[in-house]
């Protein structure tokens, strides 16, 4: 039962990572007159944010609502967010540029960073509802 509550978790946090992915990031490539990844310029500091921070920052968002899904395995489950996120960058073909080498480091460390937020969530979660 822990590990269907795991997978569950970490599917509803990969499925809010996707859909707010879905939302900001398109309107920050419009706002920046950005129509393919080849015009995503890694030394303008804004096509790094849009390009790169904000995908991270979502999948650490969504390692956080895995992590309070899954108040007994947070860890594994905020780490298969990323993880999903990571198969779903291996799963296209992607062109051999800085900028998915950028892409993917990124997406590594999100992963991890999905962690550490489930992990938070979640003991801050359970300290919550001990003190009430």
């Amino acid at each position: 039962m822990r590990t269907f509550r795991m997978i569950w978790a970490s599917a509803a946090g990969w499925m809010t990572d996707y859909f707010l992915t879905m939302l900001i990031v398109p309107l920050g490539y419009a706002a920046l007159s950005i129509d393919t990844p080849n015009d995503i310029q890694l030394t303008n500091p804004l096509h790094i944010v849009v390009a790169l921070i904000l995908p991270a920052l979502m999948t650490m968002i969504g390692g956080g609502v895995a992590g309070r899904l899954a108040l007994e395995n947070p860890t594994p489950a905020g780490a298969l967010v990323g993880g999903w996120g990571l198969l779903m960058l291996f799963d296209t073909p992607l062109e051999q540029n800085n900028f998915s080498l950028a892409m993917l480091i990124t997406q590594c460390v999100a992963t991890i960073g999905a962690a550490l937020m489930a992990n938070y969530i979640a003991k801050r979660t359970l300290q919550k509802s001990s003190l009430e």
